[in-house]
């Protein structure tokens, strides 16, 4: 008797560590359909090239708001898919069932495509999409060419190249004299090298490379991940869950809870304990959103005879 007890109990405990290596693999397939017009003196190679990369671009995009708490400017969400447009190999896993149609007046494209949710999440939280995107960072900004000076063209260039990062990352030029306010400076050092500093209350920062965008990136992300400035984005909490009468309750509700992305983030069950009357589980979560959480969860749960609590979420944020 007790040898069989102790069977269930492997047995329960084996599947539990099999469901948690199983909950931590990524990635739904996102379906995607654009149609790019027809353009002249444009091969149908490079038409059909750059409809796959809209295309990914535009699986891209819906992941992202799909995270992101609250609402984009239309500005920024087409900053946003810009980049996506020129740099979208690092955030594809693979991608089925592609279907190239060649039409009169252009070619259509629908494919499902397989983004590494994870490393997504991870470059949006560096680019601030996580702090508060109805409120643009204030800065002192000062981006200067050195000795190296530029024909008017090519300013009016690079100056539309910095407004577009500046929009991308949320931030916004002003002049201030308070401590508060994050002062930024980079400067061309060389014809192929720029060197830049990042100074705020939340720290010190400084980088270098080969382009503007290089370093800003550096600096900003920096910035946003720093400790003090992600405690204020997204505050880490456990929620528990006690009330179901087998684990497969905690398998289905661990599934919904990830797909929640406008509202928690790196979602991990800790552990699931069987109690004589209930099973009960826990989960460590960064909330993005706990108005839109609560909601959920007071949506789900009470309705199939579970109850919860939130550890660590302040009650007036």
């Amino acid at each position: 008797m007790i040898f069989s007890e102790y069977l269930k109990k492997s047995f329960f405990v084996l599947s539990m560590l099999m469901f948690i290596m199983a909950s931590s693999l990524p990635a739904f397939a996102v379906n995607v359909q654009i149609f790019k017009p027809l353009e002249e003196d444009v091969s149908s190679k490079d038409m059909r090239a750059e409809a796959v990369s809209q295309a990914f671009a535009q699986a891209l995009m819906s992941e992202s708001v799909r995270m992101i708490p609250g609402s984009l400017s239309a500005e920024r969400g087409s900053a946003l898919k810009d980049m996506f447009t020129k740099h979208y190999e690092e955030f594809i896993t693979g991608y089925r069932d592609m279907d190239v149609k060649f039409q009169e007046d252009g070619v259509a494209v629908r494919i499902d495509v397989n983004a590494n949710r994870s490393e997504l999440r991870a470059v949006l939280k560096r680019m601030g999409f996580f702090s508060d995107i109805k409120t643009n960072v204030k800065a002192n900004i000062l981006v200067s060419n050195g000795k190296f000076k530029l024909s008017e063209t090519d300013q009016a260039e690079f100056d539309a190249d910095l407004q577009q990062l500046m929009v991308l990352y949320g931030v916004q030029k002003v002049i201030s004299t308070e401590s508060s306010t994050p002062k930024l400076s980079i400067t061309q050092v060389s014809k192929k090298r720029w060197s830049g500093d990042l100074i705020s209350s939340h720290g010190k920062w400084d980088a270098s490379g080969r382009t503007v965008e290089t370093v800003w990136k550096s600096l900003w992300a920096k910035y946003f991940s720093s400790e003090n400035v992600q405690s204020t984005m997204n505050p880490k909490v456990v929620l528990v869950v006690n009330g179901w009468f087998n684990p497969d309750g905690v398998q289905e509700f661990d599934r919904m809870l990830k797909s929640w992305d406008s509202a928690v983030q790196e979602v991990k069950l800790l552990d699931v304990e069987m109690k004589p009357t209930a099973v009960s589980a826990s989960w460590s979560l960064e909330v993005s959103d706990q108005w839109v959480l609560k909601s959920y969860l007071n949506d789900y749960l009470p309705s199939r005879g579970l109850s919860f609590n939130i550890d660590g979420l302040s009650s007036d944020k």
